[in-house]
């Protein structure tokens, strides 16, 4: 394996234990210098070379960027999920075809429709949901940020502030916190 790849590989080890230990200020630090590792892969957006290990450094980079998604809702940094999301956006979309599937997509494109219905952004949220296939939105995670929005556009309070029980993944439980916040 090339040196690089097992460099960011190890770092990305390190950054993932400091997470499950809550260590959040070594998980930023490790978090920036994988950002800057990640730079130095040709096989990476926008320019998506044909390297010889380009499967394994897309895997490696989006994990790594699902991470930073985690990470900034742990954290609760609205900015950074919003960056981090971006970041890794790509990896869901351009890099589709040359991926496997990845577990943690539909609940970050949950997490991301449920941050822009806390910020009010409708409009996005639509767009957002626009992009979506037919496939994505019959998951849980897609459903329910669509089932809230539309309780919400319905003036459904109650219904709002009950889903906080139902969360399909736990990492949505800071944005529902925020949403129930708002519908007081």
């Amino acid at each position: 394996m090339d040196p690089k790849l097992t460099e960011v590989s190890q770092l990305f080890e390190r950054f993932k234990a400091a997470l499950s230990r809550k260590d959040f200020d070594s998980c930023t630090m490790f978090l920036s210098q994988l950002k800057v590792m990640l730079t130095e892969f040709r096989s990476l957006p926008p320019l998506f070379e044909e390297t010889p290990n380009a499967v394994h450094e897309l895997t490696l980079a989006r994990d790594i960027y699902e991470h930073a998604v985690v990470l900034s809702v742990k954290t609760e940094d609205q900015d950074a999920f919003e960056r981090d999301f971006f970041q890794l956006k790509p990896y869901y979309t351009d890099a589709r075809n040359r991926l496997p599937p990845s577990s943690q997509e539909h609940p970050i494109l949950g997490l991301n429709l449920l941050r822009l219905l806390v910020q009010n952004r409708i409009a996005e949220f639509h767009t957002e949901l626009e992009l979506l296939s037919s496939s994505a939105l019959e998951n849980p995670c897609i459903k329910h940020a669509v089932e809230l929005e539309q309780s919400f556009m319905e003036g459904a309070y109650n219904r709002v502030l009950s889903a906080r029980q139902t969360v399909p993944h736990e990492t949505y439980v800071y944005f529902m916190d925020l949403l129930a916040k708002t519908v007081r």
